[in-house]
C-alpha cells in the first residue's frame, strides 16, 4: 500500500549505516591482569611500560644482559599505576611463560623466532603483538593522548604512523591537561548525581554544563560540593520543558540554559545572553529560543536581535502541560544551537 504524503513525512529518517572500519577500536582494562613482554629492546621497554600503567602485571622475559638502557630504567622506576608491576625473569621466553597470560608483546629479530613466538601464543590462546611484524599481529597499539581517565588513541591502522603521530599532536593542543581533574570528578559523582536527577532534561543540563566548565580551566576547590549543590538546585527548580519538547531538536545539538528571568535580569545580562546567541548564529549555526508564555510579548528582544543584523522568526504553538505560570518564565528557557544552516534564529513559546 503507498502511503500518503502525510504518512510519508511522519516516517523516522532512515539511519544511517556505519562506514567500513580497518579496524576494530577496543579498550581494554588489564588492571592486576598477568601480561608477557619478551625481549629487551627499547619498543620492548615501552610496551612493558605502557602496559605496566595500566595497571598490568609484566612479565618481562630477556636475559639481562640483552636489556636495553631504557629498559632497565623503566624496571628501577617501576609501575605509574598503584597496581601495575614489573616481574623479570632472567632468561628467554618459554612456552609456559604463556599460561595465565592476558596478552604477550614480543619483539623478535628473527623471523623463525617471530614466528614460533606467535604460534606459541596461539596455541596458549592468548592475544598476540609481535612488534612490526603485522603478519604476526592478533592485535595493534595506536598512538595515545593521555588525559586518562579520559583516553583517545589514533589508529591508521599501520598504513602512516606520522599521520597518527600528528594527529595525535593536535588533539593534544586542543584537549587541556586538566580535563583528566574534570573526568576523574565526574567519576566521583557520577552515581551520586544521577541519583538525585532522574533520566531526561535535568539530567542532561546538569551534565552539560559540566563538559561546559571542563574546558574553561583548573578544578577549583570544593568544586564537588558546588556542583552537588547545583544538582540538587535542579531537583527543587526543575526544568518544566517536557522530554518530548526537547528530543525534538537533533540528537547532537547543544542544549544551553538561559539564566536568569525577564523580570530581574539586568540590561547588560540581557545583552551578554543575547551577544551569546548572536555568536552562534554567526558562526552559522541554527538557533532555537524556547520561551514561556505569549509568543508575541517577545518585542524588546526581537528588536535587539534585529539590531544586531540577525534576522528572526517566531514560531509559536509548542505547549508544555506541564507549565505553571506561578513557576517563573525563566525556568524552562533553553536554546539549541545545532549543526550549522543558514543564519536566523527562531523564537518558540512552550
Amino acid at each position: 500500500m503507498l502511503a500518503s504524503p502525510s504518512q510519508q513525512s511522519e516516517r523516522p529518517a532512515k539511519r544511517e549505516r556505519v562506514a567500513a572500519l580497518a579496524t576494530l577500536p577496543l579498550f581494554w582494562p588489564l588492571k592486576s591482569k598477568r601480561v608477557l613482554v619478551a625481549g629487551g629492546s627499547d619498543a620492548a621497554a615501552w610496551k612493558a611500560e605502557l602496559l605496566s600503567a595500566c595497571g598490568a602485571e609484566v612479565h618481562v622475559y630477556a636475559p639481562r644482559a640483552i636489556l636495553s638502557d631504557l629498559f632497565l630504567d623503566v624496571l628501577a622506576r617501576g609501575a605509574a599505576h598503584e597496581l601495575g608491576r614489573f616481574v623479570h625473569h632472567d632468561k628467554a621466553w618459554h612456552a609456559d611463560a604463556f599460561r595465565d597470560a592476558a596478552i604477550a608483546i614480543a619483539d623478535c629479530d628473527e623471523q623463525s623466532e617471530a614466528e614460533a613466538f606467535f604460534h606459541a601464543a596461539r596455541t596458549a590462546g592468548v592475544p598476540v603483538n609481535v612488534i612490526d611484524k603485522p603478519a604476526f599481529c592478533e592485535f595493534q597499539f595506536g598512538s595515545i593522548v593521555n588525559r586518562s581517565p579520559v583516553i583517545v588513541a589514533i589508529s591508521t591502522d599501520g598504513a602512516a604512523p606520522i599521520l597518527a603521530q600528528a594527529i595525535r599532536r593536535r588533539i593534544e593542543a586542543l584537549l587541556p591537561p586538566a580535563l583528566k581533574h574534570w573526568a576523574s570528578i565526574a567519576q566521583a559523582i557520577r552515581d551520586r548525581v544521577n541519583a538525585r536527577l532522574s533520566p531526561g532534561a535535568a539530567r542532561r543540563i546538569f551534565w552539560e554544563r559540566f563538559v561546559d566548565r571542563a574546558f574553561l580551566g583548573k578544578p577549583e576547590q570544593g568544586v564537588e560540593m558546588r556542583l552537588m549543590a547545583e544538582a540538587d538546585r535542579q531537583v527543587t527548580r526543575p526544568c518544566i520543558i517536557q522530554d518530548e519538547v526537547l528530543e525534538l531538536a537533533r540528537r547532537e545539538a547543544r542544549r544551553v540554559p538561559v539564566a536568569g528571568s525577564d523580570k530581574d535580569r539586568s540590561s547588560s545580562n540581557a545583552i551578554l545572553v543575547q551577544g551569546d546567541i548572536a555568536a552562534l548564529v554567526r558562526k552559522g549555526k541554527n538557533v532555537v529560543r524556547l520561551r514561556s508564555g505569549n509568543p508575541m510579548a517577545v518585542d524588546e528582544e526581537f528588536a535587539a536581535f534585529e539590531r544586531l543584523g540577525l534576522p528572526v522568526q517566531i514560531v509559536p504553538g509548542v505547549e508544555a502541560e506541564a507549565y505553571r505560570p506561578d513557576m517563573g518564565s525563566d525556568m524552562g528557557k533553553l536554546a539549541f544551537s545545532g549543526r550549522p544552516v543558514q543564519p536566523g534564529l527562531h523564537t518558540t513559546n512552550h
